[in-house]
């Protein structure tokens, strides 16, 4: 079997992405938020045996993101985020697809998730040393007829 000529495109990112690998297909258990000063420091996506903890890099605005085993949690001083909006509805929905999101400026600022499918539903970004939560909610176009 021959490889595909587009495997591994990005070298450099290879280590990173392959953390989404470690969460494919578990449900996602519970989400907890961990503050400091009012804004979202981390969140930490709980799942079976792991948990991928996503943090605001307050220096340079960029998101860091990694998987731990969940023996290593240490819930007692986060808050429960599973029953708040954008996160109750994915309770218990397999994990997709992650993406990754670099700004203009060559900044990691941010990435896309999606639970049980492979579109994209949430977006978490760093915008002023806080993490961001956003819902994507796609239209779909219907099929247009462009004329010129």
């Amino acid at each position: 079997m021959q490889e595909s000529p587009h495997r591994n495109l990005h070298p450099d990112l290879h280590g990173l992405l392959s953390e989404f690998h470690r969460i494919n297909g578990h449900p996602l258990r519970a989400v907890w938020r961990v503050y400091m000063e009012q804004c979202i420091d981390k969140i930490i996506l709980e799942f079976d045996l792991h948990s991928l903890v996503v943090e605001a890099e307050p220096y340079d605005d960029t998101i860091v993101f990694h998987v731990i085993g969940n023996k290593d949690l240490k819930t007692n001083t986060w808050m429960d985020a599973s029953h708040s909006e954008p996160w109750s509805g994915l309770i218990g929905e397999p994990f997709g697809w992650g993406w990754i999101t670099i700004n203009q400026q060559d900044a990691l600022d941010g990435i896309l998730l999606s639970f049980g499918g492979i579109t994209p539903q949430l977006m978490l970004n760093v915008m002023a040393s806080s993490i961001q939560e956003s819902a994507i909610h796609l239209k779909r176009l219907a099929d247009r007829n462009f004329k010129k």
